[in-house]
Protein backbone atom coordinates (compact mmCIF):
# COMPACT_ATOMS: atom_id res chain seq x y z
CA UNK A 1 0.00 0.00 0.00
CA UNK A 2 1.19 3.52 -0.79
CA UNK A 3 2.50 5.00 2.50
CA UNK A 4 0.56 8.21 1.84
CA UNK A 5 -2.67 6.23 1.52
CA UNK A 6 -1.88 4.37 4.74
CA UNK A 7 -1.34 7.66 6.56
CA UNK A 8 -4.63 9.03 5.20
CA UNK A 9 -6.54 5.97 6.41
CA UNK A 10 -5.10 6.36 9.89
CA UNK A 11 -5.37 10.16 10.04
CA UNK A 12 -9.03 10.35 9.02
CA UNK A 13 -10.27 6.98 10.33
CA UNK A 14 -10.99 5.67 6.83
CA UNK A 15 -11.58 2.05 5.86
CA UNK A 16 -11.79 -0.36 2.93
CA UNK A 17 -9.69 1.44 0.26
CA UNK A 18 -10.53 0.47 -3.34
CA UNK A 19 -8.45 1.73 -6.21
CA UNK A 20 -10.36 3.53 -8.99
CA UNK A 21 -9.39 3.94 -12.62
CA UNK A 22 -7.64 7.27 -12.96
CA UNK A 23 -7.74 9.85 -15.71
CA UNK A 24 -5.04 10.55 -18.29
CA UNK A 25 -2.88 12.16 -15.59
CA UNK A 26 -0.80 10.66 -12.79
CA UNK A 27 -3.18 11.23 -9.90
CA UNK A 28 -4.30 8.16 -7.93
CA UNK A 29 -7.90 7.74 -6.75
CA UNK A 30 -9.25 5.51 -3.98
CA UNK A 31 -12.82 5.11 -2.76
CA UNK A 32 -12.82 4.64 1.00
CA UNK A 33 -15.28 4.26 3.84
CA UNK A 34 -15.83 7.34 6.02
CA UNK A 35 -17.31 7.12 9.56
CA UNK A 36 -19.90 9.86 8.92
CA UNK A 37 -20.16 10.35 5.15
CA UNK A 38 -20.45 6.79 3.86
CA UNK A 39 -17.86 6.84 1.09
CA UNK A 40 -15.42 9.53 0.01
CA UNK A 41 -12.40 9.68 -2.30
CA UNK A 42 -8.74 9.88 -1.39
CA UNK A 43 -6.84 11.62 -4.18
CA UNK A 44 -3.04 11.37 -4.19
CA UNK A 45 -1.39 14.01 -6.35
CA UNK A 46 2.14 13.48 -7.66
CA UNK A 47 5.00 14.65 -5.47
CA UNK A 48 7.88 16.85 -6.52
CA UNK A 49 10.88 15.08 -8.01
CA UNK A 50 14.50 16.16 -8.36
CA UNK A 51 13.77 16.95 -12.01
CA UNK A 52 10.38 18.60 -11.73
CA UNK A 53 8.18 20.53 -9.34
CA UNK A 54 4.54 19.40 -9.61
CA UNK A 55 2.03 22.07 -8.64
CA UNK A 56 -1.15 20.19 -9.60
CA UNK A 57 -2.19 19.64 -5.98
CA UNK A 58 -2.01 23.33 -5.02
CA UNK A 59 -3.51 24.40 -8.33
CA UNK A 60 -6.45 22.05 -7.79
CA UNK A 61 -7.08 23.53 -4.36
CA UNK A 62 -6.87 27.12 -5.59
CA UNK A 63 -9.10 26.49 -8.60
CA UNK A 64 -11.64 24.57 -6.52
CA UNK A 65 -11.95 27.60 -4.22
CA UNK A 66 -12.34 29.96 -7.20
CA UNK A 67 -14.88 27.85 -9.11
CA UNK A 68 -17.04 26.60 -6.25
CA UNK A 69 -19.28 29.67 -5.81
CA UNK A 70 -20.36 29.65 -9.47
CA UNK A 71 -19.66 26.18 -10.89
CA UNK A 72 -20.52 22.94 -9.11
CA UNK A 73 -17.21 21.15 -8.40
CA UNK A 74 -16.26 18.40 -5.92
CA UNK A 75 -16.13 19.50 -2.29
CA UNK A 76 -12.77 19.15 -0.52
CA UNK A 77 -13.40 17.63 2.91
CA UNK A 78 -9.84 17.36 4.27
CA UNK A 79 -6.35 17.94 2.97
CA UNK A 80 -2.74 17.17 3.83
CA UNK A 81 -0.30 19.45 2.05
CA UNK A 82 2.82 17.47 2.97
CA UNK A 83 1.46 14.29 1.41
CA UNK A 84 -0.32 16.12 -1.45
CA UNK A 85 -3.40 14.19 -0.36
CA UNK A 86 -7.04 15.29 -0.58
CA UNK A 87 -10.18 13.82 0.89
CA UNK A 88 -12.88 14.68 -1.63
CA UNK A 89 -16.64 14.28 -1.96
CA UNK A 90 -17.66 11.00 -3.64
CA UNK A 91 -19.82 11.89 -6.64
CA UNK A 92 -20.46 8.27 -7.58
CA UNK A 93 -19.65 6.64 -10.90
CA UNK A 94 -22.17 8.25 -13.23
CA UNK A 95 -20.36 10.41 -15.73
CA UNK A 96 -22.41 12.36 -18.25
CA UNK A 97 -21.22 9.83 -20.81
CA UNK A 98 -22.71 6.95 -18.84
CA UNK A 99 -25.95 8.83 -18.17
CA UNK A 100 -26.39 9.60 -21.87
CA UNK A 101 -25.73 5.97 -22.84
CA UNK A 102 -28.28 4.73 -20.30
CA UNK A 103 -30.85 7.52 -20.89
CA UNK A 104 -30.40 8.97 -24.40
CA UNK A 105 -33.86 10.52 -24.14
CA UNK A 106 -32.39 12.99 -21.60
CA UNK A 107 -29.77 14.29 -24.01
CA UNK A 108 -31.30 17.74 -24.64
CA UNK A 109 -31.90 18.28 -20.91
CA UNK A 110 -28.26 17.64 -20.06
CA UNK A 111 -27.05 19.59 -23.10
CA UNK A 112 -28.99 22.61 -21.87
CA UNK A 113 -27.36 22.38 -18.43
CA UNK A 114 -23.90 21.88 -19.95
CA UNK A 115 -24.49 24.89 -22.20
CA UNK A 116 -25.09 27.10 -19.19
CA UNK A 117 -21.87 25.83 -17.62
CA UNK A 118 -20.03 26.87 -20.80
CA UNK A 119 -21.58 30.33 -20.59
CA UNK A 120 -20.53 30.57 -16.93
CA UNK A 121 -16.93 29.72 -17.79
CA UNK A 122 -16.72 32.29 -20.59
CA UNK A 123 -18.82 34.89 -18.77
CA UNK A 124 -18.75 35.38 -14.97
CA UNK A 125 -15.69 33.20 -14.35
CA UNK A 126 -13.72 35.07 -17.00
CA UNK A 127 -14.85 38.51 -15.84
CA UNK A 128 -14.16 37.67 -12.20
CA UNK A 129 -10.69 36.20 -12.71
CA UNK A 130 -7.91 38.48 -11.43
CA UNK A 131 -5.30 38.96 -14.13
CA UNK A 132 -2.39 37.97 -11.86
CA UNK A 133 -3.71 34.48 -11.03
CA UNK A 134 -1.67 31.50 -12.18
CA UNK A 135 -4.48 30.17 -14.36
CA UNK A 136 -4.94 33.43 -16.25
CA UNK A 137 -1.18 33.97 -16.55
CA UNK A 138 -0.78 30.67 -18.39
CA UNK A 139 -2.41 30.74 -21.79
CA UNK A 140 -2.92 28.90 -25.01
CA UNK A 141 -0.04 30.66 -26.72
CA UNK A 142 2.27 29.62 -29.55
CA UNK A 143 4.54 27.65 -27.23
CA UNK A 144 1.60 25.65 -25.81
CA UNK A 145 0.07 25.03 -29.22
CA UNK A 146 3.41 23.93 -30.68
CA UNK A 147 3.94 21.57 -27.75
CA UNK A 148 0.51 19.98 -28.29
CA UNK A 149 1.02 19.69 -32.05
CA UNK A 150 4.45 18.09 -31.52
CA UNK A 151 2.84 15.70 -29.04
CA UNK A 152 0.21 14.78 -31.65
CA UNK A 153 2.79 14.38 -34.39
CA UNK A 154 4.90 12.06 -32.22
CA UNK A 155 2.28 10.04 -30.35
CA UNK A 156 -0.57 9.81 -32.86
CA UNK A 157 1.06 10.02 -36.27
CA UNK A 158 4.49 8.48 -35.68
CA UNK A 159 3.91 6.07 -32.77
CA UNK A 160 0.29 5.02 -33.32
CA UNK A 161 -0.17 5.28 -37.09
CA UNK A 162 3.54 4.98 -37.94
CA UNK A 163 3.09 7.76 -40.48
CA UNK A 164 4.18 11.38 -40.80
CA UNK A 165 1.47 14.07 -40.96
CA UNK A 166 1.05 15.79 -44.34
CA UNK A 167 3.28 18.84 -44.73
CA UNK A 168 0.36 21.09 -45.59
CA UNK A 169 -1.12 20.29 -42.17
CA UNK A 170 2.03 21.58 -40.47
CA UNK A 171 1.68 24.87 -42.33
CA UNK A 172 -2.04 25.08 -41.68
CA UNK A 173 -1.62 24.54 -37.95
CA UNK A 174 0.88 27.40 -37.77
CA UNK A 175 -1.85 29.72 -39.07
CA UNK A 176 -4.50 28.21 -36.77
CA UNK A 177 -2.25 28.61 -33.73
CA UNK A 178 -1.41 32.20 -34.61
CA UNK A 179 -5.08 33.10 -34.89
CA UNK A 180 -6.12 31.30 -31.69
CA UNK A 181 -3.33 32.93 -29.69
CA UNK A 182 -4.81 36.37 -30.42
CA UNK A 183 -8.20 35.16 -29.14
CA UNK A 184 -6.99 33.80 -25.77
CA UNK A 185 -8.91 36.11 -23.43
CA UNK A 186 -11.27 33.70 -21.65
CA UNK A 187 -11.14 31.32 -18.69
CA UNK A 188 -11.27 27.77 -20.08
CA UNK A 189 -11.62 24.46 -18.23
CA UNK A 190 -9.32 22.95 -20.86
CA UNK A 191 -10.72 19.36 -20.75
CA UNK A 192 -14.47 19.86 -20.81
CA UNK A 193 -16.06 16.64 -22.06
CA UNK A 194 -18.64 14.03 -21.03
CA UNK A 195 -16.15 12.00 -18.97
CA UNK A 196 -15.22 15.09 -16.93
CA UNK A 197 -18.82 15.99 -16.11
CA UNK A 198 -20.40 13.91 -13.36
CA UNK A 199 -24.15 13.54 -12.92
CA UNK A 200 -24.93 14.02 -9.23
CA UNK A 201 -28.65 14.06 -8.55
CA UNK A 202 -30.11 16.49 -11.08
CA UNK A 203 -26.91 18.52 -11.51
CA UNK A 204 -23.69 18.36 -13.48
CA UNK A 205 -20.42 18.58 -11.55
CA UNK A 206 -17.20 19.54 -13.33
CA UNK A 207 -14.05 17.59 -12.46
CA UNK A 208 -10.43 17.49 -13.70
CA UNK A 209 -10.15 21.27 -13.99
CA UNK A 210 -6.63 21.75 -12.60
CA UNK A 211 -5.20 22.56 -16.05
CA UNK A 212 -7.51 25.56 -16.56
CA UNK A 213 -5.95 28.48 -18.40
CA UNK A 214 -6.69 31.44 -20.64
CA UNK A 215 -7.88 30.55 -24.13
CA UNK A 216 -10.36 31.23 -26.90
CA UNK A 217 -14.02 31.64 -25.97
CA UNK A 218 -14.99 28.57 -28.01
CA UNK A 219 -12.30 26.17 -26.72
CA UNK A 220 -14.47 24.38 -24.14
CA UNK A 221 -17.44 24.40 -26.52
CA UNK A 222 -15.29 22.65 -29.14
CA UNK A 223 -14.24 20.05 -26.54
CA UNK A 224 -17.83 19.18 -25.68
CA UNK A 225 -19.66 19.74 -28.96
CA UNK A 226 -17.12 17.55 -30.81
CA UNK A 227 -16.65 15.20 -27.89
CA UNK A 228 -14.41 12.18 -28.33
CA UNK A 229 -16.82 10.05 -26.26
CA UNK A 230 -20.28 11.09 -27.42
CA UNK A 231 -22.04 12.16 -30.64
CA UNK A 232 -24.56 14.90 -29.90
CA UNK A 233 -27.74 15.12 -31.93
CA UNK A 234 -28.29 18.28 -33.98
CA UNK A 235 -30.94 19.51 -31.55
CA UNK A 236 -28.69 18.93 -28.52
CA UNK A 237 -25.83 20.65 -30.35
CA UNK A 238 -27.93 23.77 -30.89
CA UNK A 239 -28.89 23.74 -27.21
CA UNK A 240 -25.22 23.46 -26.21
CA UNK A 241 -24.19 26.42 -28.35
CA UNK A 242 -27.03 28.85 -27.55
CA UNK A 243 -26.10 29.99 -23.99
CA UNK A 244 -22.47 30.69 -24.92
CA UNK A 245 -23.44 32.58 -28.05
CA UNK A 246 -25.89 34.67 -26.02
CA UNK A 247 -23.24 35.33 -23.35
CA UNK A 248 -20.70 36.46 -25.95
CA UNK A 249 -23.19 38.42 -28.05
CA UNK A 250 -21.60 37.06 -31.24
CA UNK A 251 -23.42 36.43 -34.48
CA UNK A 252 -23.44 32.96 -36.01
CA UNK A 253 -20.67 33.71 -38.50
CA UNK A 254 -18.24 35.00 -35.87
CA UNK A 255 -18.93 32.07 -33.57
CA UNK A 256 -18.47 29.44 -36.28
CA UNK A 257 -15.28 31.06 -37.56
CA UNK A 258 -13.56 30.71 -34.21
CA UNK A 259 -15.25 27.40 -33.34
CA UNK A 260 -13.79 25.77 -36.46
CA UNK A 261 -10.28 26.85 -35.44
CA UNK A 262 -10.74 25.69 -31.84
CA UNK A 263 -12.25 22.39 -32.96
CA UNK A 264 -9.44 21.63 -35.38
CA UNK A 265 -6.73 22.32 -32.80
CA UNK A 266 -8.59 20.51 -30.02
CA UNK A 267 -9.26 17.36 -32.08
CA UNK A 268 -5.60 17.04 -33.05
CA UNK A 269 -4.53 17.62 -29.46
CA UNK A 270 -6.91 14.87 -28.34
CA UNK A 271 -5.53 12.44 -30.94
CA UNK A 272 -2.07 13.00 -29.49
CA UNK A 273 -3.37 12.12 -26.04
CA UNK A 274 -5.13 8.99 -27.29
CA UNK A 275 -2.07 7.84 -29.19
CA UNK A 276 0.05 8.20 -26.07
CA UNK A 277 -2.47 6.40 -23.86
CA UNK A 278 -2.87 3.51 -26.31
CA UNK A 279 0.76 3.00 -27.32
CA UNK A 280 2.73 3.93 -24.23
CA UNK A 281 0.31 3.36 -21.35
CA UNK A 282 -1.74 0.50 -22.83
CA UNK A 283 -5.06 2.06 -21.79
CA UNK A 284 -7.48 0.38 -24.18
CA UNK A 285 -10.54 2.33 -22.99
CA UNK A 286 -9.36 5.24 -25.15
CA UNK A 287 -9.58 3.14 -28.35
CA UNK A 288 -13.16 4.02 -29.31
CA UNK A 289 -12.34 7.74 -29.06
CA UNK A 290 -9.91 7.64 -31.98
CA UNK A 291 -12.35 6.91 -34.86
CA UNK A 292 -14.91 9.34 -33.46
CA UNK A 293 -12.30 12.10 -33.18
CA UNK A 294 -11.14 11.45 -36.75
CA UNK A 295 -14.74 11.71 -37.95
CA UNK A 296 -14.97 15.03 -36.11
CA UNK A 297 -11.73 16.10 -37.80
CA UNK A 298 -13.23 15.28 -41.18
CA UNK A 299 -16.32 17.37 -40.35
CA UNK A 300 -14.11 20.33 -39.35
CA UNK A 301 -12.43 20.24 -42.76
CA UNK A 302 -15.81 19.86 -44.48
CA UNK A 303 -17.11 23.02 -42.78
CA UNK A 304 -13.93 24.80 -43.85
CA UNK A 305 -14.32 23.54 -47.45
CA UNK A 306 -10.81 22.08 -47.23
CA UNK A 307 -10.92 19.09 -49.59
CA UNK A 308 -7.35 17.95 -48.89
CA UNK A 309 -8.24 17.83 -45.22
CA UNK A 310 -11.41 15.81 -45.87
CA UNK A 311 -9.50 13.24 -47.95
CA UNK A 312 -6.64 13.07 -45.45
CA UNK A 313 -9.09 12.55 -42.56
CA UNK A 314 -10.78 9.68 -44.39
CA UNK A 315 -7.38 8.09 -45.03
CA UNK A 316 -6.33 8.53 -41.40
CA UNK A 317 -9.61 7.00 -40.26
CA UNK A 318 -8.99 3.85 -42.35
CA UNK A 319 -5.42 3.59 -41.04
CA UNK A 320 -6.54 4.04 -37.44
CA UNK A 321 -9.32 1.45 -37.69
CA UNK A 322 -6.79 -0.97 -39.18
CA UNK A 323 -4.33 -0.29 -36.38
CA UNK A 324 -7.00 -0.77 -33.70
CA UNK A 325 -8.12 -4.07 -35.23
CA UNK A 326 -4.54 -5.31 -35.11
CA UNK A 327 -4.43 -4.62 -31.43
Amino acid sequence: MDPRLQRALERWALTDPRSLAGDAGTRQYFRVGHPQLGTVLVVLHPLDTAEKTDDSYFEFRALQAYLDPLLRVPTIIQCDDDDRCLLVEDLGDTTLERRLVEHPEEEVTWARQAGYLLATLAGPLTLGAPGHTFFMNRAFDQAKFEFEWDHCRQNFFQDFLQREPPRWLDRMMEDVHASLETRAHFFVHRDFHVRNLMVHGDRLVAIDFQDARRGAATYDLASLLYDAYWDWSKEAGRVLVAPLQAELGWNQEALLEELNLSALQRSLKALGTFGHQLVHRRKAHFASAVPRTLRHLRSHFQRMNHQDGVLASEHLLRLAEDRLLKG
